[in-house]
């Protein structure tokens, strides 16, 4: 298979966020060896692919490469895919599949066309040798191929989670416009925290950066609660190896102090998501929590603020985010001396209405929104 060649995967990440990922990797005993928009190619030894597996924050998908090759039509894309490899060794009759597929510069124009096309190849391969097929399942599929196609070069891989690694599996309940985990766990990385100062989120929605500082300063897996699928659908799959790599991950986890992470919200349904949610992981209960308005906060000096306050396009209207912008500005300057501020703006032009200076200001992307996070030193 064409990953086992030279033990290279390739990394799908969030928009805004390779670099960040490229260097996480790095720490996990990666070696990169391109960075591409939304995602790095990088090679790693079998028990450093585990690690990044089970505890990459930043990372969406892992994908290892099965087939590499020219594609310069639809019977290219079929003959190749049927022929050239026996996918009844990798899964069987009764294991359903989903494909992603991606299309862009090349002969074949359509990503759902080239993704129906490999469902196809894969259908006839089982029915030739079986007379039945596996079924086709794009919900909760048993495995997950990825069909990238870019300039007539494709590659199929095998999706190593089945699922996105941003879906922790502590959510169990959310608000209107939830923060993307991966987006959360960069803030915490962006700002530096580790815990030399209680971290504070006044604006804590569903409460998921939280949970992401939780995660961090307890070193707690990203993949802690995840219910992963696609690793052990690999021919060299080592389970031994795979296990031990989890108990090794798993024995650095650390009790998290209490009050050294407190969270509010002046919607008491947030702050009761937010504690179920949290509960769901280790030391969650040693988390702060209370129903208020962020201008009620009392003063107090030496603290983190990490907060995602509403854009006025997901949440509220243009006038009412420009005010709540105004009023964050001057809790900060009052009632928060001696402490940094991260804050995850809607635009740019959001970044003033704070009215305080930014010690720098990152742009980042939310989904498909293009959103600001300012440095706020409040001396």
């Amino acid at each position: 298979m064409e990953y086992q060649k030279d033990n290279k995967y390739f990394a799908q990440v969030s928009g805004s966020l390779e670099q960040h990922a490229a260097t996480e990797l790095t720490a996990l005993g990666a070696t990169i060896l391109k960075i591409v928009p939304r995602g790095l190619q990088f090679s790693c030894s079998q028990k450093n692919l585990y690690h990044i597996v089970y505890s990459a924050r930043l990372v969406q998908r892992v994908l290892a490469p099965l087939l590499f090759f020219k594609c310069l039509s639809d019977k290219d894309l079929y003959n190749y895919a049927y022929k050239q490899f026996d996918w009844t060794q990798l899964f069987a009759t009764d294991q359903s599949f989903s494909i992603d597929s991606n299309v862009s510069d090349s002969n074949i124009k359509h990503s759902l066309y080239a993704g129906q096309l490999l469902k196809d190849a894969i259908c006839d391969r089982f029915r030739d040798k079986y007379s039945q097929r596996p079924n086709f399942d794009t919900t909760k599929p048993d495995i997950s191929f990825n069909l990238h196609i870019r300039e007539n070069l494709a590659t199929i891989s095998l999706d190593l989670t089945g699922i996105s690694m941003h879906k922790r599996g502590y959510r169990v309940m959310s608000n209107l416009a939830p923060l993307q985990e991966t987006l959360a766990a960069a803030l915490i990385v962006l700002s530096g925290w580790q815990g030399e100062k209680p971290l504070l989120d006044p604006m804590c929605g569903s409460g998921t950066i939280l949970a992401e500082a939780l995660m961090r300063y307890c070193h707690i897996p990203a993949g802690y609660l995840r219910q992963d699928k696609g690793l052990e659908y690999l021919p060299d799959y080592n389970p031994t190896l795979w296990a031990n790599v989890k108990d090794q991950d798993d024995s650095k986890i650390i009790p998290l102090p209490r009050g050294l992470i407190y969270g509010s919200d002046i919607n008491p349904k947030n702050v009761e998501a937010t504690r179920i949610n949290l509960m769901k992981l280790p030391g969650g209960e040693n988390v702060e929590l209370e129903v208020t308005a962020f201008q009620d906060i009392p003063r107090h000096g030496e603290r983190c603020i990490v907060t995602n306050p509403p854009y006025g396009i997901r949440i509220g209207s243009a006038d009412s985010t420009i005010k709540l912008y105004n009023e964050l500005g001057d809790f900060l300057k009052q009632k928060c001396p001696a402490s940094e501020a991260y804050v995850l703006c809607g635009s740019k032009e959001l970044v003033p209405e704070l009215r305080l200076r930014a010690h720098w200001k990152k742009s980042l992307k939310n989904a498909d929104l293009e959103v600001k996070l300012a440095k706020i030193i409040m001396r």
